[in-house]
Order: structure tokens, then sequence, then C-alpha cells
């Protein structure tokens, strides 16, 4: 009995035995500093290179979401969007003149020119979903498709969009349109009263200039314009009234870029 006992007392305590094998497989740092160069490197890389690269992607994607919404932040000042042609042929120049003039706050901000063939119907998809999420600032366009996204209630109803005085400098130039009212079936309801929503560009010298050449265009703006105050320097711009007007009239009414 004792001596199974004996035995079965020096089995527990085999030195191969699972109480000691973790004490084994434990090393120190002074032991670490010992091993050659590349036992070294291969035990790092074993026990630390998982968690290393996560804390380092960690911190990179912390200085990447700074950088870009603080530091180096980033964001368009103007979006202008020609349709069906109307894009200039010389519009990087016209880029260039208007992200002088209409005074970019920070040194990353910018104005930007789109073109988009409402034919093709990717194209059609991209512009309203740009126009629909205040992408878009001012659209230029042929008196047709004027005619068709107007109806639509596409464009802004500019007797809210420009200031009083202006509205009076540019009464001439407004063109009007009615706009359909659309049931759930996709009936059509009745039509509003003319409403001003586009701005004549034929006569327009500063479009003409950077080389539109496209017959009766015409400049509308978007209802969900996130720069009002720079779309109405550029419309100053495109229809030849004195620009100081629009930024008086900016700062009287508290518009913002």
């Amino acid at each position: 009995m004792d001596s199974k006992y004996i035995k079965f007392k020096k089995t527990a305590l085999d030195d191969d035995a699972m109480i000691y094998q973790r004490s084994k497989d434990t090393i120190t740092k002074e032991e670490i500093k010992k091993l050659p160069f590349l036992q070294r490197l291969g035990y790092y890389k074993d026990y630390y290179l998982k968690m290393t690269l996560v804390i380092i992607a960690a911190i990179v994607l912390v200085i990447t979401i700074l950088n870009t919404t603080i530091f180096n932040r980033s964001e368009c000042r103007l979006a202008l969007c020609f349709l069906n042609g109307a894009m200039p042929e010389r519009y990087e120049e016209m880029d260039s003149f208007f992200e002088e003039q209409i005074g970019l706050e920070n040194k990353n901000d910018f104005m930007h020119s789109d073109t988009y063939g409402l034919d093709n119907y990717q194209m059609d998809m991209a512009y309203k979903t740009r126009l629909m999420a205040g992408a878009i600032d001012l659209i230029v366009c042929p008196y047709d498709v004027f005619l068709e996204q107007s109806e639509q209630g596409m464009f802004c109803d500019l007797r809210e969009f420009l200031p009083k005085n202006m509205r009076e400098q540019l009464s001439d130039l407004l063109v009007e349109n009615k706009v359909a009212e659309i049931d759930d079936m996709g009936e059509l309801v009745s039509y509003s009263d003319p409403v001003p929503m586009g701005i004549d560009l034929s006569d327009s010298a500063f479009y003409q200039e950077y080389g539109g050449a496209i017959e009766r265009p015409v400049l509308c703006a978007a209802g969900t314009s996130h720069n009002r105050g720079n779309a109405l320097k550029a419309i100053a711009y495109f229809t030849g009234i004195d620009v100081s007007l629009a930024e008086t009239e900016a700062v009287t009414e508290g518009i913002t870029s």
C-alpha cells in the first residue's frame, strides 16, 4: 500500500508534469537578450507581431481621421454642374478664376465643375444623386433640359434663392416654368403657377469667354446648395451684375458661403 502510494507520489511530481511545464515555457527579459539574433527575432514574431500590427493600424487610422477632419480638412466651396454639352471648353480656367475670386477659407478648400449627359441612365442617376445630396450648387443646361428638369421640381425657386436686390437686377433674365404635381401612382394631378427657376445666359459674356457655345443656356440653382453665398457671387459673374452687390446681399441676409 505504501509502495503504491510512494510510486504514485513520484509520478505526480515528475519533472515532465504540467505544473512544471509552464515554468519551462516562461522566459525572462535577460534570457531573451542572451538569445542569438535570429532566435530573438523569431520569439518577437511569435508572441508580439500580431499585437504590434493591430496597434500600428489603430494609430494610422486615428492619424488619418484627424488629418482629414481637423488638420487638413478639405471642402468644396462651389460646385458647378453642366448638363448635356453645356460645359465650356475652357472650364478648367473658369474653375481657377472662381477659386481666386470666391475666397477659399483654407488652402485645402476647392471649387469643382462636373458634366453629365442625361441621355445616359447611369450619368442621369449620378447627377440626381449628387443634386439631392447637396453636392451641387449651380446648374447650367440647354433650354429644353431646363423645361424638363424644372417641371420635375429639380431646381430652386429663385424668389427664395436670390436676395431682393439681385432679383431686381436680374428680372429681365429670369426664366419661368410650371412645376408638375404627381400623385403616388405617378399620375399628373396639376401644375403650379409659373415660377422663376432659371437665368438666361444667352448673352453672358462670361460664359462665352470660357468657351460656352450651346444655344440659350440657362443657369439654375439647387435648393440643396450648401454654398449659397459663393453661388450668389458666381451668378453675379455669369450675368455681369456688380459682384459687390451679391457680397453685400449675402452679408445683409446672413448667407454663408
